[in-house]
């Protein structure tokens, strides 16, 4: 176990530093389509309806700027949002910029835990962790963003000390 998991001062430890450059990624791709999508818009108004074309291209241009902000900001703001801790009997994960979210699991509720790695995952060599409780459907919590090393070690060490009383 890293120093600083389980100790009383209850410290949240942070997720992979490289989780913010593939969020980064990741946004630019969904905003490029969406971008690409609303050019075609614009391309549209310049064949059919050039009065608006002014209008339409400063839509375009606000749309631009809102994609630049959150394609570079808002993934280091969600970055230090986010901390995980483990003690001898819960898994507490705190993530959210506008919607805080603290969720608690206790670790004797552990079924089993898979590993995620999607291609772009793998090429900043980070891992998902997805974690599957008893008891209720449905029921599965993501700590995202860890270092793949990490991840099965976190993985093999939450399935050592979970409970036996799982279902």
């Amino acid at each position: 176990m890293a120093e600083g998991e389980g100790e009383p001062n209850g410290d949240f430890l942070p997720l992979d530093p490289r989780v913010v450059s593939l969020w980064r990624l990741d946004q630019a791709m969904g905003c490029g389509f969406v971008l690409l999508l609303l050019l075609g818009g614009v391309g549209i108004v310049f064949l059919t309806a050039t009065e608006y074309l002014i209008g339409a291209s400063l839509a375009w241009l606000l749309c631009l700027g809102l994609s630049v902000w959150f394609v570079f900001w808002y993934p280091g703001q969600a970055y230090r949002a986010w901390g995980y801790r483990i003690d001898e009997r819960v898994l507490e994960i705190r993530s959210g910029l506008l919607f805080r979210s603290l969720q608690l699991l206790p670790l004797s509720r552990i079924q089993h835990v898979d590993l995620q790695r999607g291609p772009l995952e793998r090429l900043y060599g980070l891992s998902s962790m997805i974690l599957f409780t008893a008891g209720t459907r449905d029921a599965a919590i993501t700590l995202p963003g860890l270092d793949a090393e990490e991840a099965m070690r976190l993985r093999d060490h939450l399935l050592a000390i979970g409970g036996d009383d799982a279902v």
